[in-house]
């Protein structure tokens, strides 16, 4: 019998469907051609967990992730992860599924962990629940001890830095700004100390005298609030003795002014005749009238007064330069000679 070529077509598309799903489960850790178990583990964050990742009994893997999804109904928001074992990988009921870290990359990798191997009705079944751990990248690195060991070193670490620090800075002997900055702080520590010793014993010698002089206080005002209608008696009394005393200062300074004012008034009124008596004399003087009036208008006078002024000049000159002509002399001829003495002098 012969196979048509549309046959051969099918089978070999059959063929190559079920390879590639052989091919992607093998590649997702399954293989399809082998049994196995299923197991459930519920975790609060999953965190680069997903289809595919490995699943490890001390560093041997023995199956890979299923499927994972988010627990319905459920406020807490589990995430629950499916496992998928070979048949032949037994495992005890108290068996911890503990998510770890595989590197710095972010690659995850769930190690399943028990303390002793199981059989029987020990182990668990296929469907069962593991409880679910999560470790973080350092514990996932290290073991419990090594985890200790290195913390050890760390610790040994940070105390010889810090020695080496406090050393360097924080000595008495270093020349340091922080070494300095210390130094300055104690200093100023120690005196705030000693000021507030000095001052709490200031604050006890002197405790009498305060208390008594909040006493003292407390007195006056009390004695200032049983006397207060008494105050604003004295104070309203006070205002009307200043509103008095303003009023009355004012009717004084207006009196004075009003005399001043008539003072000024009769001042100026002398004046004003003065001025007139003053206007009617130049009227007068104008017209010729009076002495002064007619040496002012009448030319003669006047000339004759300065002819009088002249002749009066001379003789004093006479009688500066030649006062032996003016003595009482009792000889004539005396005169002569000094007239015949002044007429050659003259020549």
């Amino acid at each position: 019998m012969t196979i048509s070529n549309e046959v051969k077509v099918g089978i070999l598309a059959v063929v190559a469907l079920a390879l590639s799903l052989w091919g992607y489960k093998f590649i997702m850790g399954k293989n399809a051609l082998v049994s196995s178990n299923l197991f459930y583990v519920e975790y609060r964050t999953v965190d680069g967990l997903q289809k595919g990742t490995p699943v490890r009994i001390s560093g041997f893997p023995v199956g890979v992730v299923a499927d994972l999804y988010l627990k319905p109904n459920d406020p807490a928001r589990m995430v629950v992860v499916t496992l998928d074992l070979r048949k032949e990988v037994e495992i005890p009921k108290d068996t911890k599924a503990t998510i770890i870290s595989t590197g710095f990359m972010g690659g995850k990798a769930i190690v399943l962990e028990y303390d002793k191997p199981c059989a029987g009705e020990d182990c668990a079944k296929s469907g069962d629940y593991l409880q679910g751990v999560t470790k973080g990248l350092l514990a996932s690195m290290l073991s419990v001890d090594d985890a200790d060991a290195y913390v050890d070193v760390l610790k040994e670490g940070l105390n010889e830095f810090v020695d080496t620090l406090n050393n360097a800075l924080l000595n008495e002997n270093s020349n340091s700004p922080i070494a300095r900055t210390v130094k300055d702080l104690r200093l100023t520590m120690a005196n705030l100390q000693s000021s507030t010793g000095q001052l709490d014993g200031m604050l006890r010698r002197s405790s009498g005298n305060i208390e008594g002089t909040l006493a003292n206080f407390d007195a006056v005002t009390t004695t200032l609030k049983d006397n207060n209608d008494k105050i604003k008696s004295i104070l309203a009394n006070a205002d009307n003795i200043t509103s008095d005393l303003a009023e009355a200062d004012l009717q004084k300074t207006m009196a004075e002014v009003k005399t001043a004012i008539s003072e000024l008034s009769g001042t100026l009124n002398s004046a004003n005749s003065a001025i007139k008596g003053v206007n009617t004399t130049v009227s007068k003087i104008n017209q010729g009238e009076g002495t002064l009036g007619k040496l002012l208008q009448d030319d003669a006078l006047y000339n004759d007064l300065k002819a009088m002024s002249t002749n009066i000049d001379s003789l004093v000159n006479d009688i500066e330069e030649r006062p032996y002509r003016y003595l009482p002399l009792k000889s004539r001829r005396k005169v002569q000679k000094y007239d015949r003495l002044d007429a050659k002098e003259g020549n």
